[in-house]
């Protein structure tokens, strides 16, 4: 008998366009030796951004990008067979072609009629799809079931775009006697429709009072002009980096106050927030989640998911429908990112230089391990990922607890079977957490909160 065709050797490729980007996501699956995996790449198209609107996506480009791709994945997708003719080649073993190659194209993207389009007349052996709110909807409604989560919210943070959407299980009376429940969706967006207009927003009051570098108004306008002008895969200028987080701060503040119907008591619940586009790369970690909270202002318990490759926008569907899928077979530990806990208890002001949380690591492949959050930090502790499974359990501690939440008790599981833990992240700040009223007040707090702190 041969073998079932979950069990077949496969391979697909999956490609999303998106925020001037090209994000390709190559699926590998034989399970008959065990073996996953995703290859995954991200080519930006900054460079061309002044020329989008030419005639830039020709046969010629998208023959070039995939034999780029050929060499960084060092696996062959072109039938050289059909010489001018776009041909996938058919899968044949690993490294040797693929069953399909779908692109998604984001609504989003600057000049997406031409990049559809140029797509569409390229090869009719590309599977073209768009990316828009019902997208986001029946993946995020679905993900709520497989993932076990209540209430899922996803950040897509470019500088010129930010976008929010939720997908939540909303308590409903079904009966007299029982309570139901039902899936909701909402989304929440600013768009800058030039770089002008992001360029200018730098003089904003409200932003310098997010700010924590002491630098001229003038010193700042030019260095954030240069940044939004030019690309940039990291951020070494301090200047621009606490630029880039107050920016985030306020336009996630701003999209909060006035979506706060939507957006209201996410925490409260079995919560996961999944982040993408290039500013979640370009902040360090600590000013990232600063960015978050402060501007979501998060509460309770969240698992947080840095989707850099968008491999979950592209494989989510795969993932969900399992064996049924008509692609490929995927798995959580291939599609999904490592997860960080965070914990945003509210903390008594007698707290103040005392620990707020304290838990045990145990594993039956190490010794137990204690680890403590002590107030008003904003502290990162990374877990052990090597292992197989890894147990934590903690407590609040000296008046700190979650208002909205039953038990001041946190136990998870970390694995490599379901959700890998890279760290749990404890904000011990005292509430409300207020900005201002100058820079240098500004230095003070968060050089108390750890900011600039590696971990």
């Amino acid at each position: 008998m041969d073998n079932l065709p979950i069990l077949r050797k496969n391979s697909y490729l999956d490609i999303l366009i998106k925020d001037n980007c090209i994000f390709a996501n190559l699926a590998y699956t034989d399970l008959s030796e065990n073996k996953t995996y995703i290859l995954s790449d991200k080519t930006d198209l900054t460079p061309l951004k002044f020329r989008l609107d030419d005639i830039v996506f020709t046969k010629s480009f998208w023959f070039e990008y995939f034999n780029s791709l050929e060499e960084v994945f060092d696996w062959d997708i072109v039938d050289r067979v059909w010489k001018d003719i776009f041909k996938l080649k058919e899968f044949e073993s690993e490294g040797v072609g693929v069953s399909g190659i779908r692109v998604v194209v984001d609504d989003n993207q600057p000049f997406f009629r031409n990049i559809y389009l140029s797509l569409k007349e390229f090869s009719k052996d590309i599977s073209l799809r768009m990316l828009d709110d019902r997208y986001m909807e029946v993946l995020f409604n679905s993900l709520l079931e497989e993932l076990g989560y209540s209430d899922i919210l996803w950040v897509d943070l470019d500088i010129s775009h930010f976008s929010i959407y939720r997908a939540r299980k909303e308590q409903e009376a079904s009966s007299i006697f029982e309570k139901g429940s039902k899936d909701s969706f909402t989304s929440a967006k600013i768009d800058w429709s030039n770089e002008i207009g992001v360029i200018d927003f730098v003089k904003s009051s409200k932003l310098h009072a997010f700010l924590s570098v002491d630098s001229s108004s003038d010193e700042i306008s030019d260095r954030w002009a240069n940044f939004i002008a030019h690309n940039h895969k990291y951020i070494a200028d301090t200047v621009i980096g606490d630029v880039l987080r107050a920016f985030t701060t306020l336009q996630l503040l701003s999209l909060k106050e006035a979506n706060e119907d939507k957006l209201k008591a996410f925490g409260r619940g079995n919560c996961a927030l999944f982040l993408s586009g290039n500013i979640s790369t370009l902040l360090d970690q600590r000013a990232l989640l600063l960015s978050l909270i402060d501007g979501l202002e998060l509460e309770g318990i969240v698992d947080i998911f840095t989707d850099e490759y968008n491999k979950v926008l592209t494989f989510g569907k795969s993932l969900l429908q399992k064996e049924e899928s008509q692609n490929i077979v995927v798995f959580k530990r291939d599609v999904l990112p490592t997860v960080s806990k965070l914990l945003v208890p509210e903390v008594p002001q007698k707290s103040h230089n005392k620990a707020i949380f304290s838990a045990s690591l145990q594993s039956q492949e190490f010794e137990k391990q204690e680890i403590y959050g002590i107030s008003p930090n904003l502290q990162i502790i990374s877990l052990p990922t090597k292992y197989e499974k890894v147990i934590v359990q903690g407590k609040l501690l000296n008046g700190a607890c979650f208002s909205h939440l039953t038990s001041n008790d946190i136990e998870f599981l970390s694995g490599k079977s379901k959700f890998l833990y890279k760290d749990i992240v404890i904000d011990a700040r005292e509430r409300p957490i207020v900005y201002g009223p100058s820079v240098y007040k500004n230095r003070i707090k968060m050089k108390s909160w750890g900011y600039g702190n590696k971990k």
